[in-house]
């Protein structure tokens, strides 16, 4: 977090308690005594005005907690683009406001792809799945005889996956499932401290 962001929320916090003071004060102490009504209206003007000050620092509170939930579960990557063996483009699967994701393949090995939902489809057999857990992608080799690689960063080296074990993914991991690769495509540019 911005030393500037810290400072103004540190003064948010020091205006909503001393709001809350003025208001108790104003409510419980000056309200009762007041003894005609210009100056009951006058303080119940301040106390109206205090509450209204309060909700507004709570809203702003209330929106950026809203907002930095959304950024931490938030996918780091663009898109997951699986590719063929002949190194043609198949599919290409944009990972906004997606949060899990499964590798299928057909019967026979080929056709590999992905969808969202919960069970393979008919005819369809299931290598891995793929979900977004605070802001982090995991797979998850599902259990069977076809296995599935992943080749980490820049290594030469691809390894074998077991089955009910989360590996976490990271920008230019390429998953290979039969003779297609899925390489995990990075988003375009860094804004600040956050993908865009």
């Amino acid at each position: 977090m911005k030393a500037k962001q810290l400072a103004g929320r540190c003064i948010l916090a020091g205006l909503f308690v001393y709001l809350m003071f003025q208001i108790y004060y104003l409510a419980c102490n000056l309200l009762p005594l007041a003894a005609g009504k210009t100056l009951r209206g006058v303080i119940c003007l301040f106390l109206a005005q205090s509450v209204l000050f309060e909700v507004i620092i709570l809203s702003v509170f209330l929106f950026s907690f809203l907002w930095y939930r959304k950024e931490k579960s938030a996918s780091p990557f663009a898109s997951f683009v699986v590719i063929s063996g002949e190194g043609k483009i198949k599919d290409e699967i944009m990972l906004q406001d997606k949060l899990s994701l499964m590798i299928t393949g057909g019967e026979r090995g080929k056709d590999v792809s992905l969808e969202s939902g919960g069970e393979a489809g008919a005819g369809r057999y299931l290598y891995a799945v793929c979900k977004l857990v605070s802001g982090c992608w995991y797979i998850e080799a599902s259990p069977g005889d076809r296995p599935v690689g992943l080749r980490k960063g820049g290594a030469g080296m691809v390894y074998r996956l077991k089955a009910g074990v989360p590996y976490l993914l990271s920008q230019s991991d390429v998953i290979y499932a039969d003779t297609c690769k899925i390489i995990v495509r990075q988003q375009k540019f860094l804004e600040g401290s956050k993908w865009v």
